[in-house]
């Protein structure tokens, strides 16, 4: 009897231990539940002060702490997708939205993403952003060679080298992925084929480092061409066409297709077949996707006009070995510019020259293992006796940079010159003119000085005040009178560059580099 009121007082001990436990659990998950709530709230007021204050690399990385905090809240995600419709990167809002409706479920979410598929979702963009397309174009409409020659070449590595790493990856299907860089606005789609099922790594679920999207989607189809504005006419198109353009009517968009190198390109229209957005739904689709990516040592280019922003053809081409002078290739640039040639690996030292251009020389480096295509080579025009030309590159980010160029001539005269304002004009004769306006990264953008005879200075701005200028870097080429190479001033990363780079002063004709933040709000758009 002893022994079972013993076993029944254990027993009694055990479950209320238990219980004491279970609790403590509980009350453990609660108060962790109760934190996660409270970080999760904490980061969407943060985030919302960053937007506010038009700060959105932080607002970004608030909203991605927040849903980290709690994936299931929706406002997270809507929020984040805001941010991306505010800086142009559709694709980025599509996949956080994908993502966010398949975890919460939420109508809201499913609400958001079906109005920017469908072109009916409005956010507090600032009102600056369609100021350059309403602006004439600065030449004739052509195509983008160097784009289209990464989009025909590039590897998922390439993609993230170029493009930003940690991509946005979702699955569609086993074998099927789609890919959102941070820096390209873009959506990339790999799948593996009955013939090939080693482009979509199946245990990451994300692609293999050597294979090549076969279709992609672009937020702007400004990337595809140079001197890009709305509307562009089929008559235009046809002129980049060697077929005969036609509006085809299908079940959900209207577009013409066009061919370009091994790229299709279908870009939504109107009835006549005339592009009227730049946002116009498109899909590139490359046949030729992943025949050639175990190739290696390729450089494929295209050598520019500084002037026109245009391929430069039958420019000649010598690449020497900096470690071997006695090894040497050369090549000689097709109708649009391009070329493509191979190298061996190590520093090439590469000279090009053309019929009325200035010889330039240039340093590439070609890794062991690697291709590497749409690389610019810029080279300027011969300057007219008493002239500078000032010619402004950069990489994929920020996609605009402005060239701004104040002064005053010896006459009195003010001199202002950037895309608002191309021409600046004294005593009937031009003293300074933008060649090029370059609106979705690289460059070149270009202003010649046609009279020296003042003090001028020269200013970068980051037309979408993105504060990145000093990540990512800019180069600056001055060709100054009776000198046979350009200055060139690289972007110093420690000046505290934001959104306004102070490059140099030109005191008739006399270069005085100043590689400074500039400190003038008025030049930035948005404060105007």
């Amino acid at each position: 009897m002893k022994k079972e009121k013993n076993w029944k007082k254990i027993i009694l001990i055990s479950v209320c231990g238990l219980l004491l436990i279970a609790a403590a659990v509980i009350g453990i998950l609660l108060i962790r539940s109760g934190l996660r709530q409270e970080t999760y709230r904490e980061c969407i007021r943060t985030a919302e002060k960053y937007v506010a204050e038009e700060n959105y690399e932080d607002a970004i990385v608030e909203y991605e702490n927040a849903i980290e905090a709690v994936p299931g809240e929706d406002d997270a995600y809507m929020g984040l997708a805001d941010v991306y419709m505010l800086q142009g990167h559709t694709s980025q809002a599509r996949l956080t939205l994908e993502t966010g409706y398949e975890r919460t479920n939420s109508s809201a979410v499913k609400d958001m993403l079906d109005k920017i598929n469908n072109g009916t979702y409005m956010n507090n963009t600032p009102d600056n952003s369609s100021e350059k397309e309403e602006l004439p174009r600065m030449g004739e409409i052509t195509w983008n060679t160097a784009f289209i020659q990464r989009l025909e070449n590039y590897t998922y590595e390439d993609f993230i080298d170029e493009y930003g790493n940690w991509p946005d990856i979702a699955q569609i299907a086993r074998g099927e992925v789609k890919v959102v860089h941070k820096d390209l606005t873009a959506t990339l789609y790999y799948s593996d084929t009955k013939e090939d099922d080693s482009i979509v790594d199946d245990e990451k679920d994300e692609p293999a480092r050597d294979s090549m999207p076969e279709r992609i989607e672009l937020d702007s189809i400004s990337m595809l061409f140079n001197n890009f504005g709305t509307p562009i006419s089929i008559e235009e198109l046809q002129n980049l066409s060697s077929t005969t353009l036609k509006p085809v009517f299908a079940e959900e968009h209207t577009y013409v297709e066009m061919t370009t190198g091994s790229v299709i390109a279908r870009i939504e229209t109107d009835a006549s077949g005339n592009i009227v957005s730049e946002t116009a739904w498109n899909e590139i689709i490359l046949p030729e996707a992943n025949e050639n990516r175990n190739r290696k040592g390729q450089l494929n280019g295209v050598v520019i006009d500084a002037m026109t922003g245009e391929g430069v053809p039958g420019a000649e081409l010598t690449f020497v070995s900096a470690e071997d002078p006695g090894v040497t290739e050369a090549t000689v640039t097709a109708w649009d510019g391009s070329f493509s040639v191979e190298l061996s690996e190590g520093l090439q030292n590469v000279t090009i020259t053309a019929a009325d251009y200035m010889e330039e020389s240039f340093q590439f480096e070609m890794e062991e293992g690697r291709n590497y295509s749409g690389e610019q080579f810029i080279i300027s025009p011969e300057l007219m006796a008493g002239s500078a030309r000032i010619v402004l590159e950069w990489g994929a980010e920020p996609q605009d940079l402005d060239s701004y160029l104040r002064g005053e001539t010896d006459n009195g005269d003010d001199v202002f010159v950037n895309f608002r304002s191309r021409t600046s004009v004294s005593g009937g004769n031009t003293v300074a003119e933008l060649d090029v306006d370059d609106r979705d990264g690289y460059g070149p953008e270009t202003i010649t000085i046609y009279d020296l005879n003042g003090v001028y200075r020269f200013s970068v701005v980051d037309y979408q005040v993105t504060s990145t200028l000093s990540q990512y870097g800019a180069t600056v080429k001055v060709y100054l009178p009776n000198q046979s190479s350009p200055e060139v001033i690289e972007l110093d990363p420690g000046a505290g560059i934001n959104n306004i780079w102070e490059v140099f002063e030109l005191d008739h004709g006399e270069l005085i580099v100043r590689n400074e933040a500039g400190d003038d709000d008025t030049l930035v758009p948005r404060a105007k």
